[in-house]
């Protein structure tokens, strides 16, 4: 599946939930063109941007923003997904994310390898930051 195909996914669901949290939940897609081609695998970017309002801008009093952005880093694409709650919680070692986000991430490592998957980055009532990261090489139908 592309990139592309993902996020047209995703922007059904956020119609969904911006239709639940109207006015309350800001939305802002950053894809460069030249990634949008890039393949990975399917509903790898649904349950990240599901995590990121339910666990966390849900949970906010004011106005709750999810940005998703790729960008490419040397032979990676990376796909971030980031909320403006920053409110997960690692529960230890062995269980640093979440279902929905250990089965993605497995799903990653078993097709590209070790070296890639779900990393989770938070700044405590700032940001939860969610990187995907894949391989470029792998990846482009027509490399840039």
């Amino acid at each position: 599946m592309t990139l592309s195909d993902e996020i047209e996914h995703v922007t059904a669901y956020l119609q969904i939930e911006k239709a639940r949290f109207q006015e309350s939940l800001q939305i802002d897609i950053q894809i460069p063109e030249h990634l949008a081609t890039a393949r990975l695998p399917a509903f790898s970017l649904q349950p990240m941007v599901e995590n990121a309002i339910k666990h966390g801008t849900s949970q906010l009093l004011g106005i709750g923003k999810i940005t998703i952005r790729a960008h490419q880093e040397d032979h990676l694409i990376v796909i971030e997904i980031s909320d403006n709650a920053g409110l997960y919680h690692s529960q230890g070692a062995s269980h640093q994310l979440g279902l929905g986000m250990r089965l993605v991430d497995k799903r990653i490592k078993l097709r590209y390898g070790d070296l890639y998957g779900v990393l989770v980055e938070c700044q405590p009532d700032n940001y939860t930051k969610i990187k995907i990261c894949l391989p470029l090489e792998k990846n482009m139908d027509n490399a840039a």
